[in-house]
């Protein structure tokens, strides 16, 4: 069973942005697949590795749609996915070097973190990006 399970909760209705957040759930549910099989050791590091790439990326779509139409609040949003990306390569960092030891913790983060973004968060930005004509 799925840890987040895509729904109309999530989406926002902006296709580039609703089918990223669904990449992100899925690299979330990965994370918590092999957590439950125990196998989370061997495959963290390329989770880590894919989660920090694509979230740079989206925050950055996000940022860029976001900038062009003057989301009035642009810079909260910016401090929230900052705030995020650092503490992911923070976790990142320290699972390399075998420091790293609650996953379950980082799971919690991770669902916790995601769905409250999408659903307070980004729905805040989709009337000034519907009012443009994103759709």
């Amino acid at each position: 069973m799925p840890l987040i399970t895509w729904g109309p909760r999530l989406e926002t209705g902006i296709a580039i942005i609703d089918a990223q957040h669904k990449r992100l759930v899925d690299i979330i549910n990965e994370f918590n697949d092999a957590l439950v099989a125990g196998r989370s050791d061997e495959i963290m590091g390329a989770i880590f590795d894919e989660l920090v790439a694509y979230t740079e990326t989206h925050f950055g779509v996000e940022e860029k749609l976001m900038a062009s139409h003057d989301y009035e609040d642009i810079e909260n949003h910016r401090r929230e996915h900052r705030v995020f990306t650092d503490q992911i390569k923070m976790d990142r960092d320290s699972f390399s070097t075998g420091a790293w030891s609650y996953e379950k913790k980082m799971r919690d983060y991770l669902r916790g973190w995601l769905v409250n973004h999408i659903a307070v968060s980004d729905r805040a930005y989709v009337p000034t990006l519907k009012r443009a004509g994103i759709e």
